[in-house]
This record gives C-alpha cells, sequence and structure tokens, in this order.
C-alpha cells in the first residue's frame, strides 16, 4: 500500500471514507488493514483500508480548494 502511495508524488493526502473526508493529512504507516494517518493538530488516527473510496494527493489552498468544505 505504501509502495502505490509514494508513486502519487505527493507527502499530504485527501482521504474519502465512507462518509467521511479528510483534507491534508499525513499517512504515516500500514498495519494490518489500518492506515496510521496524522492530521492537522498532530493527532494520530487509524482508517480502515476496507472502508476507503479514493486517496488523492491533497490540493493547495490556492488552487481553489474551499475551506469551508474542510472537515478534520
Amino acid at each position: 500500500m505504501l509502495k502505490l502511495l509514494k508513486e502519487l508524488n505527493s507527502e499530504k493526502f485527501d482521504i474519502v471514507c465512507a462518509g467521511r473526508k479528510y483534507y491534508s493529512v499525513k499517512i504515516i504507516d500500514c498495519k494490518l488493514n489500518f492506515l496510521v494517518v496524522e492530521t492537522k493538530q498532530d493527532n494520530k488516527m487509524l482508517v480502515n483500508i476496507d472502508s476507503i473510496s479514493t486517496i488523492t494527493p491533497a490540493k493547495d489552498f490556492a488552487y481553489g480548494t474551499i475551506v469551508k468544505n474542510i472537515r478534520l
């Protein structure tokens, strides 16, 4: 999984899970069936890989990401 994410050439990612969106998170590790991610507040959390629908490189605020849509 981490090998595939390195091909995206990004340090921060946007993750869409079942009904939840995580913007600009850093993926630290992949263990068993979970990703260990770090949010902007330096909090770490586990995300189940089976619940993830998309992982994309994070967008910069200067290029049109709407601030009011960001929820962490």
